[in-house]
């Protein structure tokens, strides 16, 4: 007997749980726990980077919940969309790039991950040649524009650093750094002279490329596994380059000629 009593028990809570959750759903209680997809949200339409769905989405969030919560949400986006950072829409990226300058401005400082997500950022041609060509192909105020040695200070580091070549984009965002074969160089294969996003190209405060990308440079370096880091090992690094630099002038004056000629600030 009471081995049944017990087996009824049992029945009894199973029958009673069923009609409690059967209850549950009738009420439409539910609705609060399920998860209800809003086909008037934006995350539901394809969005591209820097369009203006895009840029009206982060606006939105940055009138919500502030700026930081609006830069982390691109920092999201970047990850899982980064590759339309690749688009040929020039108004697409001059948007994004103007967007998320507006963000670090009203932030008002850069912070290490910030910091390090400027890498994520940068686009440069995947060698010189290619720059070159490319550049042959856009209008004079559009190319990418090659620095003097002396504006390359913290891109001709090491052996044969003297001969890296330093671009930045027409608009100042990006930049594109080439050593003597010709390679891109990148986090991977040289994090001391790479080329990096500058977040001050949108601003036009005094000092704003100072503050928002050389500073945190000297603090962090280019990347978080770079072996060089702070300002001490940065200015020795770039002392040490000057002075190789001058041994070898002559030389890198006629590998520059025999590249672009007579250069007057854009690869003609």
């Amino acid at each position: 007997m009471s081995k049944l009593w017990k087996e009824n028990k049992g029945m009894k809570k199973k029958i009673i749980v069923t009609i409690i959750i059967f209850a549950f759903l009738l009420t439409g209680c539910a609705s609060t726990v399920l998860p209800v997809t809003n086909k008037n949200s934006t995350s539901n339409k394809s969005i591209t980077l820097g369009n203006d769905d895009y840029v009206k989405k982060i606006q939105g969030i940055a009138r919500k919940s502030g700026n930081k919560t609006a830069l982390a949400e691109i920092m999201i986006d970047v990850d899982t969309n980064g590759s339309d950072l690749d688009q040929k829409d020039t108004n697409n990226l001059s948007r994004f790039h103007k967007l998320v300058s507006s963000l670090i401005s009203k932030i008002g400082y850069v912070d290490m991950e910030t910091h390090y997500f400027r890498n994520k950022l940068n686009r440069g041609p995947k060698n010189l040649q290619a720059l070159i060509s490319l550049n042959k192909s856009l209008p004079i105020n559009r190319r990418w524009i090659l620095l003097s040695v002396k504006g390359s200070s913290y891109h001709i580091q090491g052996v044969d650093g003297e001969y890296n070549l330093k671009f930045v984009s027409y608009d100042g965002f990006c930049e594109a750094v080439y050593n003597k074969k010709g390679v891109l160089l990148d986090e991977n294969n040289d994090p001391i002279n790479m080329g990096t996003y500058n977040y001050a190209a949108g601003i036009h405060s005094i000092n704003a490329h100072g503050t928002y990308d050389v500073a945190p440079y000297l603090i962090w370096g280019n990347t978080p596994n770079s072996t060089q880091k702070g300002r001490g090992d940065i200015l020795i690094g770039i002392n040490l380059a000057a002075a190789n630099y001058k041994k070898n002038s002559a030389s890198v004056y006629i590998y520059r000629k025999s590249l672009f000629g007579v250069q007057q600030g854009r690869v003609q």
